[in-house]
């Protein structure tokens, strides 16, 4: 299969964020410096507190800055030195005193290829027992990690591609002493379902613990072509060639003057395109062995790769021109990683071109190959185009200072990939220095997370399209997909608005939620919702249409099938368990039921909306909201219908709405309502002075689809039944809030329907139009209990 036989994908935008989300446990925690670790520093403070922390014999290897000039042998001499190579690997490094925007310092560009080369030895298949932990001390300035800490962090995320049976973490955190910050890395390495990589924040107040994850994003509509505007001054990194060339011909309305920089000079690129003509490599080889039998096949064909090269950016050049205007498209022979070449480069454009709208930066190498197979020249040279490339452009571009920035990322900086553990580190610095930039300047820049495309850019002059497309690792997208998504991206008045998109296929988010489940969405769509349809500011969103669920239409009022306010509840859970990875679920605060929900919306459109605020590493509490969007002729309006707030991990009372009953401040008369099918589970009413009881007796007729329920929800409705039931037949009060909810069960009901063979009682309590209630087992034992259900209705009731 070649790239142009690929099948096409279609790709949407995700936003690769840093989110709050609580420390849950799931596995038993490992010692960040176990026996025999190999422990990799270039800080020589922090080598000597290893050592002196350290409870069991362990190797520590102070790595010089002169190190980030060796070759790749001296720096294996340096890694093995203490002789067998160890399954377990600690690399320890601060960024406390880093500054920003200036490039890596030398020890730790050292740092990142030592370990590199350590990893290289450990590339054979290793046993379970083994690890890679990687922790580094930053100050948070700003509330966002220094980037710097990617080119560490990003390559946890390909190892954990590289070396499947290994337990791999990185920890990034403002913890001042060192023993603090390993007692993190412990505390970390038992948790796990996301990236390999945690963010804690102790230094604030509340502590936070955060992850990246990949938010669904609305793709913005393309903008309109207006004539009137005036297009962009645009400089392009590695523009004459590949998908940034394709990018700049679909700019709309066109750059009105285009700086191109290209690693090849005019001169040598008129040469070499001369060099092959029309000649095919074939026919170009076969003439240059007639002419010299002795020449090597391998050198020729690379001769002509950079021939072909030269000639795609020279036809480049000629249509960019033909479009724009000859006198307005300029090309420029620049290295970016030379800073010298860079700022010689901006001299001269801003010598005639005083304004640059944006930047737009497109370069890169790729270097696809295993761990095993990799050289650390091949490594140096990768990461520098990017990350190197990405300082000498902020240094040289700076008096004047381009508007806005758009730099090519790529999805094997979000997560990692096979073959990519140069590529993705320096991917990963883009992603993470444009979060950092959009939080503290005014400025808007973004790095755009590409996929493969199919007919440019790196995969089809590497081979590594081919590859892909073979396995089906990835998608491929067509030049024309990715100029429509380009161009949907980078307009002026959605530039910079999300630091870090990322654009996945079905087949990228398949292979991201195959080894990092928590970072797309937990695994399959959760039950009634789905999986979110897209972020908004801090709220996850997602489309709430229950119509096509027929057991729901039980709840009816005046011949309107209603959700019942348990079931939101359910839905509150499971989203709940979707933003914290899987926390425990027991308590509701602050229910508030504003308005009925229709199991068939008609002319509202609902979405469920959930946010996470942190109320310490491994607690905070999710707000949960359904609202809907009425569209009536030329008129519209948005309504509240329930909220409620549900606490996770170690919250306190403190942190959260106190749990008592709200003052009513509307009052409703009785409804006329019918419990039927589903809904029709309450049994033995009885009405006391001041009390209800009932038994529940739940009709559950499809035990797969309840048994991927995380409440027993219908148990919570029968329960608020009981507490609403008035002693007239089909008649029932109406709740208005909760206080406080709880789960003193784990099970769902159709755990507790098949469990309960002695029967589950209700019982409620009613004083002045507040209730409480329980429901618990026949020896006593609480299942749900509410408190603080302010009612209205049951006026004249015993």
């Amino acid at each position: 299969m070649t790239a142009t036989d690929a099948v096409e994908t279609t790709v949407r935008p995700y936003d690769l964020r840093l989110v709050p989300r609580p420390a849950v446990a799931r596995f038993p925690e490992r010692d960040p410096l176990p026996a025999g670790a190999l422990v990799l520093t270039d800080d020589a403070e922090i080598a000597d507190q290893v050592r002196a922390i350290a409870a069991h014999e362990v190797t520590v290897v102070l790595v010089p800055d002169a190190a980030a000039t060796w070759d790749e042998e001296a720096v294996t001499n340096l890694v093995t030195s203490a002789g067998t190579v160890s399954d377990q690997l600690c690399v320890i490094t601060s960024l406390r005193g880093a500054t920003w925007p200036d490039a890596p310092r030398p020890g730790l560009l050292a740092l990142q290829e030592a370990t590199f080369v350590a990893l290289k030895q450990r590339a054979d298949p290793a046993h379970e027992n083994s690890s890679v932990a990687l922790l580094v001390l930053d100050r948070f300035d700003g509330g966002t990690p220094h980037p710097h800490c990617a080119l560490l962090t990003g390559m946890a995320k390909s190892v954990a591609w590289e070396l499947p049976a290994a337990h791999v973490l990185a920890v990034v955190t403002d913890d001042v002493g060192l023993a603090a910050a390993l007692a993190r890395l412990r505390a970390e390495s038992g948790c796990g379902r996301g990236l390999p990589v945690a963010y804690y924040r102790t230094g604030s107040a509340p502590a936070v613990r955060w992850e990246e994850r990949l938010l669904p994003l609305e793709e913005p509509s393309p903008a309109v072509e207006d004539p009137a505007v005036t297009g962009p001054v645009v400089v392009a990194v590695g523009g004459a060639r590949g998908i940034t060339a394709r990018c700049l011909e679909a700019m709309n309305p066109p750059p009105s003057v285009l700086w191109l920089l290209g690693s090849t000079e005019p001169d040598t690129m008129a040469a070499e395109s001369a060099e092959i003509g029309d000649l095919s490599s074939a026919d170009y080889v076969r003439r240059r062995r007639h002419e010299d039998p002795d020449a090597h096949i391998g050198g020729l064909r690379a001769t002509y790769d950079r021939c072909r090269r030269s000639r795609e950016a020279r036809a480049t050049i000629a249509a960019l021109r033909d479009r724009i205007g000859a006198d307005r498209v300029h090309y420029l022979g620049c290295d970016v990683t030379d800073p010298a070449a860079v700022r010689r480069a901006a001299a001269v454009i801003a010598a005639t071109t005083p304004r640059i709208d944006l930047v737009l930066n497109g370069a890169g190498i790729s270097g696809a190959r295993r761990l095993r197979a990799k050289d650390l020249s091949t490594f140096r040279r990768v990461r520098d185009t990017k990350v190197m490339g990405y300082h000498n452009l902020r240094a040289a571009f700076r008096d004047p200072a381009p508007l806005a920035w758009c730099h090519f990322s790529s999805v094997a900086g979000a997560f990692g990939l096979p073959g990519e553990i140069d590529y993705g580190p320096a991917n990963d610095v883009l992603n993470a220095a444009a979060r950092y930039e959009s939080g503290r300047s005014s400025g808007a820049e973004c790095a755009i997370g590409w996929s493969l495309w199919g007919e440019s850019g790196l995969g089809p002059r590497s081979g590594f399209t081919d590859y892909t497309a073979k396995t089906g690792q990835l998608g491929l997208i067509s030049d024309a997909e990715g100029q429509r998504i380009f161009t949907t991206l980078v307009p002026a008045n959605h530039l910079g608005r999300h630091a870090a998109p990322v654009l996945l296929g079905e087949a990228e988010w398949r292979l991201a939620g195959s080894r990092f489940p928590g970072l797309v969405g937990d695994g399959a769509g959760l039950p009634y919702v789905g999986s979110p349809s897209h972020t908004d500011r801090d709220d996850t969103v997602w489309r709430l249409d229950l119509s096509r669920h027929d057991h729901l239409r039980g709840h009816v009022r005046q011949s309107r099938a209603l959700v019942p306010g348990a079931l939101v509840l359910e839905l509150a859970a499971a989203v709940t368990g979707h933003l914290t990875g899987g926390a425990v679920v027991d308590r509701f605060l602050d229910v508030r039921f504003e308005a009925p929900i229709a199991v068939d919306p008609q002319v509202a459109e609902y979405t469920l909306a959930a946010s996470f605020t942190p109320a310490g590493p491994d607690a905070g509490v999710v707000r949960v909201t359904v609202r809907s969007h009425l569209r009536a002729g030329h008129r519209s309006r948005r309504v509240h219908h329930v909220e409620v707030l549900v606490p996770v991990g170690g919250t306190t009372d403190s942190t959260v709405t106190p749990a008592r009953p709200r003052q009513l401040s509307v009052r409703r008369a009785p409804a006329t309502m019918s419990m039927s099918g589903l809904f029709d589970q309450v049994r033995d009413l009885r009405f006391t002075t001041g009390t209800t009881s009932a038994r529940w007796e739940p009709p559950l007729p499809d035990g797969e689809f309840f048994a991927a329920h995380r409440t027993p929800w219908l148990l919570v409705d029968a329960l608020l039944q009981t507490a609403c039931a008035i002693d007239t037949p089909h008649r029932y009060a109406t709740p208005h809030s909760i206080a406080e909810l709880r789960l003193h069960t784990g099970h769902n009901d159709l755990a507790l329907a098949a469990q309960a063979k002695n029967g589950i009682h209700l019982h409620v309590t009613h004083v002045d139009g507040v209730a409480d209630g329980i429901a618990g087992t026949a020896d006593g034992s609480p299942l749900v209990t509410l408190s603080g259900l302010v009612l209205s209705g049951r006026d004249g009731m015993p």
